[in-house]
């Protein structure tokens, strides 16, 4: 059962880390270059304001549910931890 634990901790921290790659290769650098275009004046502040208030809101939202789907992806790491 101690293995099953580990495996399952160690299974955990690699889906976290594909989601924080994620948001890397695809939120930032689309956020970076807003910055730059309101900087530049190609776009109104009004836009990149609405822009990161969607951000927020879509994190609230991934947030929530998280806490939906939190234990039958518990779940589901167990069982591919038990196969592995």
């Amino acid at each position: 059962m101690l293995c099953c634990r580990i495996t399952t901790s160690t299974l955990s921290s690699i889906i976290n880390g594909g989601a924080t790659i994620m948001m890397a290769v695809f939120i930032d650098p689309h956020m970076s270059g807003m910055t730059d275009d309101v900087v530049e004046g190609k776009i109104g502040e009004g836009q990149f304001r609405q822009a990161v208030v969607w951000l927020v809101g879509s994190r609230l939202a991934g947030t929530l549910a998280t806490q939906v789907l939190l234990l039958p992806a518990a779940m589901l790491i167990v069982a591919v931890a038990h196969v592995i």
